[in-house]
């Protein structure tokens, strides 16, 4: 390999660990299970997706669990009921929680355009029979 090649990827993984070191805070249970929290709540089907226009906040909120999430930045605040817990996460984490953050409500997105588009063509097709039908009558007459 090209040594110049060569001491290119190795400062990329250089910065690369730099980067995700540098948010590093203790790798404490608390915030692994917040994560894993999130990630659970992300994968249940009747839970909000939001994401703040102005700011890029994201936010997740079950009604049948109560449970409200609102994500800032590596931090954020998981309530349930009558308690909150804040939690601050590392910047490998938040990468993560964030792309299946973006992933889930893209599929949802999809699901939703799906059903419009699909209700759009069936309206638009009985709008196109009852024309077919009205002209039929009127060449028959």
């Amino acid at each position: 390999m090209n040594p110049l090649k060569k001491l290119y990827y190795k400062s990329r993984i250089f910065l690369r660990n730099q980067y995700y070191k540098s948010n590093k805070i203790e790798d404490t249970c608390p915030d692994r299970t917040a994560l894993f929290i999130c990630i659970k709540l992300l994968k249940i089907e009747d839970s909000l997706l939001l994401i703040a226009p102005v700011s890029g906040d994201k936010y997740i909120y079950n009604e049948r669990l109560n449970i409200f999430v609102s994500l800032f930045g590596t931090s954020g605040t998981i309530v349930e009921k009558n308690y909150s817990h804040e939690i601050c996460l590392t910047r490998k984490d938040w990468d993560k929680l964030e792309k299946i953050f973006s992933s889930e409500m893209e599929k949802r997105t999809k699901k939703i355009e799906y059903k419009v588009k699909k209700g759009v063509k069936d309206s638009l097709s009985n709008i196109y029979n009852k024309i077919e039908s009205a002209l039929n009558s009127v060449v028959l007459n």
